[in-house]
């Protein structure tokens, strides 16, 4: 993990962008549209061998965090967790939120930095506190919209901060161009399958690296049938 792109001014602008939660914004170009999104999510999916083998939700935010594109996997909006909607929005503004140009970081790599310890915590020790997502926006709207291409997270800036695997930030090149969220199964299959979505989308970064570290006491601890994980440093 590059520690000075996690320095106080990467955070504070971070926090910034969610200073307005659910705020309507003009949004930057979309880095996919949801049509493709989905197309590339449903082959990542099927491709998955690691997890509780569930399907899942994807989101993506443009530059500047709003979310710009929603998918599934399932065959309709309860196939998969329905908690996991907003979990994802917050992966992908997460990864957006903390990833520069030829540096990205993805959530998965905030794990050991957000943990408690007996000498009273990590250097980002309760990040995830200070940037809440904005829940109501997140179930405005009719449940049949989920997500659909009126879906009412769409064009919204919803904030949220997730500390584990499944958000990754997108790119064109080097350039930071917004974020990627999954969330469905377990923390290190949504980073799997996010992995292989956003190879799909040919949207890695050519330079840098956001992969997760396995390790259960200084990286990303383990999950349930993990041994096939993407995107992954031993």
């Amino acid at each position: 993990m590059r520690v000075s792109v996690l320095g106080a001014a990467a955070l504070a602008a971070f926090v910034g962008l969610a200073a307005a939660p659910a705020m309507a914004a003009a949004p930057a170009e979309c880095p996919v549209s949801s049509a493709d999104l989905k197309k590339a999510l449903i082959k990542a999916d099927e491709a998955d061998s690691t997890g509780l083998n569930n399907h899942y939700w994807a989101v993506v935010v443009d530059r500047t965090g709003v979310i710009c594109a929603v998918a599934y996997s399932g065959d309709g909006a309860d196939s998969q967790w329905l908690l996991s909607r907003q979990i994802a929005a917050a992966k992908a503004f997460t990864a957006n939120g903390l990833s520069l140009d030829s540096a990205p970081i993805s959530s998965a790599m905030l794990y050991p930095w957000v943990q408690g310890s007996p000498s009273g915590g990590n250097p980002l020790f309760g990040l995830a506190f200070g940037n809440p997502l904005d829940a109501a926006t997140i179930y405005d709207g009719g449940f049949a919209k989920f997500g659909t291409d009126k879906d009412p997270m769409l064009g919204k800036r919803l904030g949220g901060t997730i500390t584990f695997g499944g958000g990754l930030g997108l790119y064109s090149g080097k350039s930071a161009i917004g974020g990627l969220g999954l969330s469905g199964d377990t923390a290190c299959a949504d980073h799997s399958t996010a992995w292989r979505t956003r190879l799909r989308l040919k949207l890695a970064p050519s330079e840098g690296s956001d992969t997760l570290t396995f390790d259960n006491v200084n990286g990303h601890p383990h999950c349930p049938n993990d041994s096939g994980t993407q995107g992954v440093t031993q």
